[in-house]
């Protein structure tokens, strides 16, 4: 026994992240028939452990399965189904849902892999069975049980085949427990409009999670009156206070600048818990984020004894409000080491106003090289990008990001960084070429296939292949404005007008950008709803007096509209 460990050992050691034929070959001859069961099963569990170890996943994985039949450790299938699903090898992944699933029946954690699994490879019919076999099995008695289910599924990558699984269930089976957790998942979705349909199709029944997630999205859905109304409904039958509502209802007064609301509701917090230091700097956070920056520091001044939450929100706060030596002194003063980071990247914002952009870039320089951390090092790379960005200096971020990528920072994040800055100076081709390089990477990037897919719909005329990317990415985020933006658009290019529109108003309902909202008008021209069109630029002029360009472009529009 000792002598295999030690061959194991010194032959995985001498292993590279380039997988040789030659160790598959060895190990065919080796176990020919020639190791009992139990050295067999022995020899693959190491193997598995020691290449999971060294991060030769494929390897891992191929040799986990290879050889499933004689492998019972449960651990060992736990970290396996999380790799193959990390890989995207759906086929392996169904090999090993229905192995797990042989050898321990009864296993929650089983259940859960086989429905995500089969839900990203687009298997439903699977996908049924197992979800069947967990309701007979697992027997799930209430909110939690589901919820547990449910929760697993929020980093699934084809997130439509998820909601469009559950809804089609929920249409047949009524299950109030698992449609409160489905609404919860549309919600981390970003499916807005979809959780109000749901919560109003089973009643609010003044469930405090629903009312808080039903406000949350006619609030981001700018319902903000309604979303008032809700919350201000739920309180006044509540028999106790509840803060973290009434922290939101703060937040929709300010959103309406309703500062009378806002000033009553202040004074009722403080009546009620009047020495409270949390509630101070949640007011006075709420304030700051909805551009109170002079009442949040009017708050915030209440507090004597200083946490690096409040250093960090003075120095945004006077950054604000132009106190650009009083913001450094305060980003100073944080010590913990998450908070130090954004306090050290918002300084080099701050010293871009005292001094110039290359004082700023040359300080995020020092602490590139002064922290050891990559995620660290990566943040403030980014965060000189970020500014280049917002100068348009495109040349320069190309500089920068094939410096660090030269480096050996082979890094999805960098390549997109450049890739934007190429498409700003019309450099389609490269363009493309770093957006292909990050799908290498992440097949399944959502945000790199609609960024590719879009590219391609406004500086070339592949609107078929454009469509190809933006769809894929729509089926991994249906939720994201940006990319049902980008699917009203191509699908404009490709004069399917109608199902534009459809993708146009979902764009519109969740995001006013401006890009957005001139699309949405572009498409309804197209299907001559002109009423609607009147009524969307009267709305955006209302809501953008001091955007000049922006209005000269809706102006334009609305002068085109036949009479």
């Amino acid at each position: 026994m000792n002598i295999l460990l030690i061959i194991i050992t010194l032959f995985v050691a001498s292993c590279t992240k380039n997988t040789t034929e030659t160790y598959q070959v060895d190990y065919e001859n080796q176990f020919d028939g020639n190791i009992d069961y139990k050295y067999k099963h022995l020899y693959n569990s190491l193997y598995v452990n020691i290449a999971l170890e060294r991060d030769l996943k494929e390897d891992a994985l191929k040799t986990f399965v290879d050889n499933i039949d004689i492998l019972t450790d449960i651990k060992l299938y736990e970290k396996i189904s999380k790799i193959s699903l990390e890989l995207y090898n759906y086929k392996n992944s169904e090999i090993i849902a229905k192995k797990w699933l042989a050898i321990n029946p009864d296993s929650y954690s089983a259940h859960q892999f086989a429905i995500k699994s089969s839900l990203e490879s687009s298997n439903i019919y699977l996908a049924n069975e197992y979800f069947e076999s967990y309701i007979k099995k697992i027997k799930p008695t209430g909110k939690n049980d589901y919820g547990k289910l449910i929760y697993s599924l929020s980093d699934n990558k084809n997130r439509l085949n998820v909601i469009e699984f559950f809804e089609n269930y929920l249409k047949k089976n009524k299950n109030r427990e698992l449609h409160i957790s489905f609404i919860e998942l549309l919600y981390l979705y970003n499916m807005l409009s979809n959780v109000i349909f749901h919560i109003d199709s089973i009643g609010l029944l003044n469930e405090r999670n629903l009312v808080r997630i039903y406000a949350d999205s006619l609030l981001l859905l700018y319902e903000n009156k309604n979303a008032k109304d809700l919350l201000e409904n739920f309180l006044s039958n509540r028999p106790s206070s509840d803060r973290q509502v009434e922290y939101e209802l703060l937040d929709v007064y300010l959103s309406l600048n309703d500062m009378v609301s806002a000033d009553k509701l202040i004074k009722n917090i403080f009546i009620k818990d009047p020495n409270n230091l949390e509630n101070i700097y949640r007011i006075s956070r709420i304030l700051y984020e909805n551009k109170k920056y002079s009442l949040s520091e009017k708050y915030l001044a209440a507090i004597v004894v200083e946490s690096d939450e409040v250093n960090l929100l003075r120095g945004l706060n006077d950054y604000e409000l132009g106190n650009y030596t009083e913001s450094i002194e305060h980003y100073k003063r944080v010590n913990n080491y998450n908070l130090k980071i954004i306090a050290i990247t918002n300084t080099s914002s701050v010293l871009i106003k005292t001094n110039d952009i290359a004082t700023a870039i040359s300080f995020l320089d020092d602490q590139i090289n002064k922290y050891l951390e990559p995620a660290t090092k990566q943040a403030f790379i980014l965060k000189q990008i970020s500014i280049l960005n917002e100068y348009e200096m495109y040349d320069e971020i190309i500089e920068l990001s094939t410096k660090h990528l030269l480096n050996n920072m082979i890094n999805p994040n960098l390549l997109y960084a450049r890739a934007m800055a190429y498409e700003s100076l019309k450099e389609i081709k490269l363009m493309e070429d770093d957006l292909s390089a990050v799908l290498k990477i992440d097949q399944k990037n959502a945000n790199t296939l609609n960024a590719l897919g879009y590219s391609l719909t406004i500086h070339t005329k592949r609107y078929d292949e454009a469509y190809k990317l933006i769809y894929e990415a729509y089926l991994y985020d249906p939720g994201n404005a940006a990319i049902l933006d980008s699917l009203a658009w191509v699908e404009y290019k490709r004069a399917n007008y109608v199902d534009a529109l459809k993708f146009a108003e979902a764009s519109y309902v969740k995001d006013k950008d401006k890009e957005i909202v001139l699309h949405y008008c572009e498409i309804l021209i197209k299907n001559k709803s002109y009423d609607k069109l009147r009524n969307i630029i009267q709305i955006e002029l209302e809501r953008n007096p001091d955007e000049k360009v922006f209005i000269e472009k809706l102006n334009i529009i609305n002068n085109a509209i036949p009479l």
